[in-house]
Formats: C-alpha cells, sequence, structure tokens
C-alpha cells in the first residue's frame, strides 16, 4: 500500500478523518472568438457559457444565501483563460472601490478573490484578486495557505466597471502565466466575494468560518479545459537601469551610472522553472519602515525584493515565525545595515516535480565595503506526503559578511489536515537543524516541535524549541541563540449575534530558559476581552506582564542603562480601531505600566483617508517615553503616505519618514508605469535630511530610473 494510503487509513482510524461536504464543479466553455477585456460582459459569449453556480455566505451568516447574488462564468481558447464575474448590487452608489494601484490592498474594498490550482494537487495555486475601480492583485499560494507570495507579479490583463445593477471585473489569464499540467482536464477552482459595506463574505466552495480562502484543498473543480497551449515556456525580462547618486554620510561621493541587465524564466517542465539573474538591480523596492528598538535583539524586517519572493515559499522550513529563519534571503544582497552588496548574477531552480517540492538558489555577490566576494547557496527539497503533509531538508552553504565557511543542514516533518474530527484544522511539525562554522565546534544544534489547532471558536498552539549556543547559520536569521524557548497560546472566539459579531478571550505566553534551565525571560499576552462590531469597529484591552533576567547592564540609549538584576513588570494595553470601510478610519493604541526598574509610556496612532479612487493617504506616529533611574528619554517616529493612482496602470506612491533618534528625515518616491502587461517602468527618488546641531544638511539623495521589457517565447 502506498505511503499516502497508510497515512490516511491511520488518520481515519484514529481521529475520524472525513472527506468533507462534495466538491462544487463548473464547466468551462471553449471559444473560438475571445471576448473584449472591457469591464462590460455584454459580448453573446458570455451568455452562452454556463454559470458555475451559486455563492453561500461565509461570513456574518456562516451557510446562507448572500445578501446579494454574484454571478461567475469561465471561458477559454488556445492562449487564454477568461473569467467574468458580475457582483449583483441592489444599492450601486454605497459601492466601495477606494483604491486603483496594481497590487493595492484591497482589505478596504468591495472585491472578488480567485484561486486556480493548475496541477489539482489541493496544496498550490495562483490568487486573483480585483476591485470594481480596476485594482489588480495576484499571488502565489503554497502549501495549502500557509505562504501566500504577494510579490508575485504575473502578466494578466482585467477590467472593472460599475453600472445600475451592481459591477463587474472582466480577467484574460494567458497559459503562458498559468504553468499547468498538460493533459489534465479539471483544476482546482473558487472565488469569493467580499461586500464591504455590509462586511459581508460568501464563497462558491468551503464558505465555513473555519476554512480560510487561500486553503487550496477546499476548493472546488472546473472542468472541461482541454487543448490548451503554453509555448516554449521561455520568458527573457532584459532591462536598464540608470541611476544618479550623492553619498554625504561620509566623504562626499557622487556617480553617475547606467546597467543594463537581464532575467530569465525557462520551464524545464510545466511546473519546474528555472530562472537566471544577471546584474540585479532592485531599483523599484520600497524603503524598510523605520522602528524602535527597546531590547537586547535585533530587530527582524522583512525581505521585499521580488527576485528573492518568488517562490520564497518553496525554501520554507516548517513554521518557526521570526525566532529562526534557517534561510532567510535578505541576507544577500545586504548588509546588516541595509546597505546594498552588488548582485553579479544568480540562478534559481524553483517548482514541483512527482510529489518533490524543489527550491535551489545559488548567487555570486560582489565586494562592498567590509563585505567580499562570495558565493551564496540554499537548497530546500521536500516531499508531499498524505493530502497536506510533507516531510523533507534544507541546507545553506556560505557566509554573505565573512570570510570564514558556514554551512546548514538537517530536516523537518510537517502535518496539517483540515479534516480533523471531521471538518477542523489541525498543524504540527517536529524539525532540527545543525550548523557547520569555521573555527567552532559542538553545541551547534536547533531543534523543536509545534503543535496547533487554528480554527476560528477555539485556537491554540504550543511550541517548544532548543537552540544551542553556537548555532550560526549566517544565510538565516536568529535573534537569540543558548535558549531553550516554550510557547502558547489559547484563544476563544465566540461569535454573538447582535451588535457584537465577535468576542475575543486568551492568552498567550512564553518563558526562555538558558542551557541550564535557569530562567533568562518570561512574558504573557491576557487579552482581557477584544471586541470586534457588526460596523468593522474594534476594540482590545490586554494586560502583559513581563520578567526579565539581566546578567549585565543593557544600555538601551545614549548614557542610559539598566543594571543587571532580575526585573518584574506589568504592562496595560488598551487599542481601538475603527472600520476599514469608512473614507476614514483611524488606529489608536496606549500601552502604560513599568518597564524593568522604570515606567514607560507608548502611543500609536494612524489615520488613513481614502477619498476617492485616486488618491489615498496615511499619517502615523508612535511615541516611547521611558523614565528609569538612569535617566528618561522619548523616541518619536512619524510617517506619512500619500499615493495617486491615476489609472490602474499609472500610480505615483509617496512614503515620508522621521525619527529623532536619528535626527533624519526620509523620502521615498515612486512612479509605477505599466504601460503594457508584461513592460513597466519605475522613476524612483530617495532623499535624505540629517538635522544636527540645529543645521538641516542632505545626507542622502538617490535618482533611479528602471525600464523592463518581458519576451515570452
Amino acid at each position: 500500500m502506498p505511503l499516502a494510503e497508510v497515512v490516511r487509513a491511520v488518520l481515519v482510524g484514529a481521529i475520524g478523518v472525513s472527506s468533507g461536504t462534495e466538491r462544487p464543479v463548473a464547466t468551462a466553455l471553449r471559444v473560438d472568438r475571445p471576448p473584449v477585456i472591457d469591464g462590460r460582459l455584454d459580448e453573446p459569449v458570455w451568455s452562452q457559457a454556463p454559470s458555475i453556480g451559486p455563492f453561500t455566505q461565509q461570513e456574518p451568516d456562516e451557510g446562507a444565501p448572500p445578501t446579494q447574488p454574484t454571478d461567475v462564468r469561465v471561458l477559454y481558447d488556445n492562449d487564454y483563460l477568461y473569467i467574468g464575474i458580475r457582483c449583483f448590487d441592489s444599492e450601486p452608489e454605497n459601492i466601495i472601490a477606494t483604491q486603483m494601484g496594481r497590487d493595492a490592498d484591497l482589505d478596504t474594498d468591495d472585491r472578488v478573490m480567485i484561486v486556480i490550482d493548475t496541477f489539482l494537487d489541493r496544496r498550490n495555486a495562483f490568487f486573483f484578486e480585483m476591485n470594481p475601480a480596476g485594482a489588480k492583485v495576484d499571488a502565489l499560494i503554497q502549501n495549502n495557505g500557509q505562504d501566500f507570495n504577494e510579490p508575485w507579479d504575473g502578466i494578466w490583463e482585467g477590467k472593472g466597471s460599475i453600472d445600475d445593477k451592481g459591477w463587474v471585473v472582466e480577467i484574460a489569464i494567458p497559459f503562458k502565466t498559468l504553468n499547468f499540467k498538460p493533459g489534465l482536464d479539471t483544476w482546482g477552482f473558487n472565488v469569493g466575494r467580499n461586500l464591504k459595506r455590509r462586511r459581508e463574505a460568501s464563497r462558491w466552495a468551503s464558505a465555513r468560518l473555519d476554512v480560510g480562502f487561500q486553503q487550496v484543498s477546499e476548493a472546488g473543480d472546473v472542468r472541461g479545459l482541454v487543448g490548451m497551449q503554453q509555448g516554449v515556456g521561455l520568458d527573457i525580462k532584459p532591462f536598464f537601469v540608470g541611476r544618479w547618486t550623492n553619498d554625504r554620510s561620509g566623504e562626499p561621493n557622487e556617480s553617475l551610472q547606467g546597467q543594463p541587465g537581464f532575467d530569465l524564466f525557462y520551464k524545464v517542465t510545466p511546473s519546474l522553472q528555472a530562472s537566471l539573474t544577471v546584474n540585479t538591480d532592485f531599483a523599484e523596492t520600497e524603503v524598510d519602515q523605520r522602528r524602535v528598538n527597546l531590547t537586547r535583539f535585533p530587530l527582524f524586517f522583512p525581505e521585499k525584493r521580488d527576485f528573492f519572493l518568488q517562490d520564497a515559499g518553496i525554501f520554507k522550513f516548517a513554521d518557526l515565525g521570526n525566532d529562526l529563519i534557517p534561510f532567510f534571503s535578505r541576507r544577500i544582497g545586504l548588509t546588516d545595515d541595509g546597505d546594498r552588496v552588488p548582485i553579479r548574477f544568480g540562478g534559481k531552480l524553483t517548482g514541483r516535480e512527482s510529489g518533490y517540492n524543489i527550491g535551489l538558489l545559488d548567487v555570486e555577490t560582489g565586494s562592498a565595503g567590509n563585505t567580499p566576494e562570495r558565493n551564496l547557496l540554499a537548497a530546500r527539497v521536500s516531499r508531499n506526503v498524505g493530502d497536506e503533509s510533507t516531510i523533507g531538508g534544507i541546507v545553506t552553504r556560505g557566509n554573505p559578511s565573512e570570510t570564514g565557511e558556514n554551512a546548514l543542514y538537517w530536516l523537518d516533518a510537517n502535518y496539517r489536515t483540515s479534516s480533523f474530527g471531521g471538518d477542523k484544522n489541525l498543524v504540527g511539525s517536529m524539525w532540527g537543524l545543525q550548523t557547520y562554522t569555521s573555527g567552532e565546534s559542538g553545541a551547534d544544534l536547533a531543534y523543536g516541535a509545534t503543535i496547533a489547532y487554528p480554527n476560528d471558536l477555539w485556537n491554540w498552539e504550543a511550541t517548544v524549541k532548543e537552540i544551542q549556543t553556537n548555532f550560526n547559520p549566517a544565510l538565516g536569521f536568529v535573534p537569540r541563540t543558548g535558549i531553550r524557548q516554550y510557547t502558547g497560546e489559547l484563544a476563544y472566539e465566540p461569535r454573538p449575534n447582535g451588535v457584537v459579531r465577535q468576542l475575543f478571550f486568551g492568552s498567550a505566553g512564553e518563558v526562555v530558559t538558558g542551557i541550564d534551565n535557569e530562567i533568562q525571560s518570561a512574558d504573557a499576552q491576557v487579552k482581557l476581552i477584544g471586541l470586534e462590531f457588526d460596523s468593522g469597529d474594534e476594540a482590545r484591552l490586554l494586560v502583559l506582564p513581563d520578567f526579565e533576567r539581566l546578567d549585565k547592564p543593557f544600555d538601551i540609549h545614549d548614557g542610559i542603562s539598566i543594571p543587571a538584576g532580575d526585573f518584574t513588570f506589568t504592562r496595560y494595553r488598551a487599542e481601538v480601531e475603527t472600520a476599514l470601510k469608512r473614507p476614514v478610519s483611524g488606529l489608536v493604541a496606549v500601552e502604560v505600566g513599568e518597564f524593568f526598574d522604570g515606567h514607560r509610556t507608548d502611543v500609536e496612532t494612524q489615520l488613513d483617508w481614502r477619498p476617492s479612487r485616486y488618491f489615498t493617504g496615511s499619517l502615523a506616529y508612535e511615541q516611547n517615553h521611558v523614565w528609569l533611574p538612569d535617566g528618561h528619554f522619548t523616541v518619536h517616529i512619524g510617517s506619512v503616505r500619500a499615493n495617486i493612482a491615476f489609472s490602474p496602470e499609472l500610480s505615483w506612491s509617496n512614503f515620508v519618514q522621521a525619527d529623532n533618534e536619528s535626527n533624519t528625515l526620509g523620502v521615498n518616491s515612486r512612479v509605477r508605469w505599466i504601460l503594457t502587461p508584461g513592460q513597466e517602468l519605475f522613476f524612483v527618488v530617495n532623499h535624505t535630511i540629517e538635522r544636527q546641531n540645529g543645521a538641516v544638511d542632505p545626507l542622502f539623495e538617490e535618482v533611479a530610473i528602471k525600464l523592463e521589457y518581458t519576451i515570452r517565447f
């Protein structure tokens, strides 16, 4: 008996796994004459296609018919998949459509979402999302929703429109974008709709509160797909970057450079893609958001560069959060201070083949300052087991910041089911890692296990891990070594009827000891109550007890130190957040209480303004006021965002940040113009101003232009 069948038999006997409800099935209609993509659905071919069937309400009234119906039809020809969606609305004047830019956050708007599982593996899929204004979002869903890779940008067309019946989106996706398994005439498929003013969510398949829309295993099917063409499977993307910089942080350094480069993508098999990048440049990447660090450990900043984010879920190892990341691509091409290191070229092989998930990355970096030239490698392979589980391994080699050798390797096993006890989610993992660092030996292991029950009413999780003293993943991220860590979480989140849609009660805690089992720190978050009102407004009240043991003094600020010793203190936090469906929404959070041997008061505020689809803006401010016996200080961080969308293809985003720690103000301004799908122009300005001794001077200036063009075969 195959291993998958053995696993299924054990599960059925042990916990009563059921196959769940029957999947809905849709039929795609093959056409000779494609529709015009204009957001209208007025061609006769749309009326000839069968409707996929009715939607079911997921929230707020699970299982009920939606208050506004949705009609979806699917067409295709040799080269494109066409999806037409009519969202009926009896109050079209109240439709919310405030976003128009590419990859905008559409949680503020009415929107439709689409999942397409082109290999019918019930694990991985393409995700597409649109709103009535024509804003487009796409992503890759991997590992049955555990990884959502939104930075992926596919080449496709989509238009939206509003009329007296509601609103419409019309989509055309090239089969060259949707790599698929030849000969497979049935794909996984799901469509969801959010009616924002009523905060109503409905779906075609799996309309249950315990099921996330990104859980590919719960999608329906679309049948009748035959005779499509993928082409050769080769995309070549040449680009040119021109950049002027003027760095005045040290000796004046002004430069003007122009550099061509290219990315190449080739489908070795329909599900396995090889990528090559030469003279890689990330001029269009947004700058990091500034944050305050009042801890003894380094902060985590996420990866934002598209080349590394594409298929990033393939490299994910277990589910370790940000406490331990075995492979963290941000280590490549960036120093710990965020300075750029040139990437000469890189190769990548990612995808799935015969039940295996494969990721291989090799990058050659140049020298920059004290950072030497390095060759860096990461490899990740996992094997699908049963319907949703995997077992696999990881290897990294290379040290991006030093000349010594470094490597990491070992295994993980990940269990996941959405049919525990019939229809609940259960997740678990066991993992182990070891590193090799030249000049060090012993105490270089990390290992642990997690079990979680992520469901709507009850949600709990328990994790244990050990990270030994010499564990050193040079291509990973680990803020704290020489510890044993125990974490747990329990939440009860009932849904009463009436003004309050959902209540939140629960607690989460963490205990960290040394390898000698002596406690180093312990903290908890006790959610006394959380309220989500039917309007979408939210309020939360938390108690945050903490224990910290300092073996040596901790310098928290210039001239201010916390002495060694044991500290027990409690803090209190209150949060209020208004509904995103309104043109103006905001967040206010206040946290007060003891802090080591003193006190600390934190205030966070954010105001968002969405007057129309052409403009969105926000103001954010954070203040941390710390009183300690050694002295007191206040940290201020403020930011402004102003984004203008002239059309779904042309947008101008602006991000301004300032803080009193660095005494600098930074401006990041980006214009993105999608000339046609696959052809893009970016114009970027970065400017940093420093205030010192009462004078205001430019610290760094940069202007960059990047033009890229995709050629498909």
